[in-house]
């Protein structure tokens, strides 16, 4: 996969602090072979779509926890899809409105001191096509988070380093 990345409020530089989990990151997402042809979606509420399930196992392969406690004042209603060294992961690849709830999260473990970094990733305008023609137009953008983002600067602190594959 080719990546297209965005970073927010420094979080490339804070992750090349870690240069190893940075390239851990780059390693995996670039490796990736991910099916996104019909039957992409999930099959019934709540399971994860078939390359949702491949990217989470690809980093839980390399040492990667998933479906973390966001925050233990969150009563198990936030769970992060990937979670090392104080980095969290968001893997959305389905609906653009899910873009918010990751970054309320990332705010909730920043507040918490269990987060230095926020990633997000998702599909890049290639891959996007890929995607059955009645999902596409919901579909999360890197043009939208940093639209969002640049929006929300005053509210949202926290790093983020938002990767598109294609």
């Amino acid at each position: 996969m080719h990546l297209r990345t965005f970073e927010y409020r420094h979080a490339e530089s804070i992750l090349n602090a870690n240069h190893r989990l940075k390239k851990e990151i780059e390693h995996i997402l670039t490796r990736l072979e991910l099916e996104l042809l019909p039957g992409y979606g999930p099959r019934s509420p709540g399971e994860a779509s078939r390359p949702h399930r491949q990217i989470q196992q690809a980093f839980v392969r390399k040492g990667w926890k998933s479906e973390v406690l966001v925050s233990p004042r969150t009563t198990k209603r936030h769970y992060f899809d990937l979670y090392k060294d104080r980095v969290a992961v968001e893997i959305e690849l389905s609906n653009r409105e899910l873009l918010y709830r990751d970054y309320i999260r990332f705010l909730l473990a920043e507040a918490d001191d269990r987060l230095d970094v926020g990633v997000i990733v998702l599909l890049d305008q290639d891959a996007r096509f890929a995607h059955p023609v009645g999902m596409r137009n919901g579909l999360p953008r890197l043009e939208d988070v940093a639209n969002d983002l640049a929006a929300l600067r005053s509210v949202i602190g926290v790093p983020i380093w938002v990767v598109a594959l294609s």
